[in-house]
């Protein structure tokens, strides 16, 4: 729930700080320091790095470039051009992709009321688009870059859920971010916007905020986020996905002053609701 709560106000983090920095630098920022202060954590806690063997890092590899890396970019992309609340829906629908996804990649099994789940939380996602207003087509492809960033998150859960079982949490978040901090710096050197003065932060409120998202939300949360795939598995880890959108809708009204509108809510009527019936525990026939 903590992790909820945090990742909602970290949403509103970024989306504020897209309107401070450069995305690319936003996002290339906060990731060197999460590394950082992971680098910190995993050396008091083992005192060097552990290694691993070829085909756990080609997996860790895939997962910081998915996780860290094109999520980063879609979402600081995204929340360019979209409010934090619509942001904050479409990762509702996390829980949703989680348990198809599961579906096609470890058998579990997909049944009538999954299948209407997912349309239900395609539906919500929808209404929030439709809720932009005149910023339809600017808010539909910032709404579109939030969900991919949903996808390819839940893509690498998958990916950490593979290895879970052998490698701590810690060890797992520490290659992922070196993978996702090299090709995050790469993508902003390679950015010509990255060398303008106006593409940084000249205040010091965005540098805390900065380093609230970083160490906090991106490194202390995604700590406990996979150790909780590792103990419960990315389907039944997602299903505290559903508070995101609580925290995230509050969060966006206090700090942003974004208006919260009755599409919002009938979408994460639509959300939630999907979501319940998606992770709801498929029924067995009695026994006669």
């Amino acid at each position: 729930m903590l992790v909820m709560a945090t990742w909602g106000v970290n949403l509103v983090a970024v989306k504020y700080l897209t309107s401070q920095m450069d995305i690319y630098v936003v996002a290339a920022v906060r990731i060197v320091i999460a590394f950082t202060a992971v680098t910190g954590f995993i050396l008091w806690r083992h005192g060097r790095i552990p290694r691993l063997t070829r085909a756990q890092f080609g997996w860790l590899a895939a997962a910081g470039i998915l996780v860290v890396y094109a999520h980063q970019i879609a979402l600081v992309g995204g929340l360019r051009m979209t409010s934090a609340a619509n942001a904050t829906l479409i990762m509702a629908t996390s829980p949703l992709w989680s348990v198809v996804l599961a579906a096609v990649f470890y058998r579990e099994r997909l049944t009538y009321a999954r299948i209407g789940a997912a349309a239900l939380g395609l539906g919500g996602v929808a209404l929030v688009v439709a809720g932009s207003g005149g910023q339809i087509a600017q808010a539909g492809a910032g709404d579109l870059l939030a969900l991919f960033a949903v996808i390819v998150f839940v893509f690498g859960g998958l990916v950490i859920q593979r290895v879970s079982r052998a490698l701590d949490p810690l060890t797992i978040l520490w290659y992922m971010y070196l993978v996702g901090a090299i090709a995050l710096t790469t993508h902003a050197v390679l950015s010509d916007d990255t060398y303008l003065a106006s593409s940084w932060a000249s205040g010091w409120w965005p540098w805390v905020v900065v380093v609230f998202s970083a160490v906090i939300a991106s490194g202390v949360c995604n700590l406990l986020w996979n150790a909780g795939i590792a103990r419960l598995g990315m389907s039944r880890a997602a299903m505290f996905v559903n508070w995101l959108p609580i925290f995230g809708l509050l969060a966006a009204a206090v700090f942003l002053g974004e208006r919260i509108t009755p599409l919002h809510l009938a979408g994460l009527a639509c959300v939630l609701s999907g979501t319940w019936l998606g992770l709801r525990p498929a029924q067995t026939p009695a026994a006669r």
